[in-house]
């Protein structure tokens, strides 16, 4: 078998990776930093992730391409049922119950600063599902930037960042599948919420 710390550096390329992890009950878009063949995280200390990684210091990174799952864990909560636990080593864990492959990591806090939470991630367990490869999809990866620039926007209200959700939105229209525009609406559908009136439903 593959040593561990192995399979996670060709899992997680150098440079930020986009997956959906889960801390306790909780879900979220999150990027995990490969540098130097060590992975880390940043993360908002007002978040759930970050208080749940100080009391538990672990999280489950899970590996997949669905852009409606990116758009509605930055969004919104999952329900319950939609995890399941696993014990891994001494570690209780929480996982998604749909998505076959995931990483279970060890977090450690580095730094705490008045905004953020650096962590240090060290792989210990992993499930991965053999398939074909993916190549880069535009319509998924233009859904993330979109999603990252709606999460800022409904703190600020920058117009900068209205319109790069434009940008990207137009992109998606024109590289995307049915799932990528469908979470497109779902993104403006959060946004709207926020932000009244700030995106139309793109068909």
């Amino acid at each position: 078998m593959e040593p561990l710390i192995s399979l996670a550096g060709r899992i997680f390329a150098e440079g930020i990776n986009e997956v959906i992890v889960t801390t306790c009950n909780n879900a979220a878009p999150m990027g995990i930093i490969r540098k130097n063949n060590s992975l880390s995280m940043i993360v908002f200390k007002a978040s759930h992730t970050a208080k749940n990684i100080i009391s538990g210091g672990w999280i489950v990174a899970h590996i997949t391409h669905d852009p409606i799952l990116f758009v509605r864990t930055a969004f919104d909560d999952l329900p319950v049922e939609a995890f399941v636990q696993e014990h891994i080593e001494e570690l209780t864990v929480y996982r998604l119950s749909d998505i076959p492959d995931w990483v279970v990591l060890r977090a450690t806090v580095l730094n705490i600063t008045a905004e953020k939470v650096f962590v240090n991630l060290f792989p210990v367990h992993a499930e991965i599902v053999q398939a074909y490869p993916n190549p880069v999809h535009r319509g998924l990866n233009n859904i993330i930037e979109a999603t990252v620039h709606g999460t800022r926007f409904i703190l600020n209200q920058d117009p900068t960042l209205r319109d790069l959700i434009h940008h990207h939105g137009e992109l998606v229209m024109r590289c995307g599948g049915g799932q990528d525009k469908k979470a497109l609406n779902l993104l403006y559908s959060y946004i709207n919420k926020a932000v009244p009136g700030s995106f139309g439903t793109s068909n």
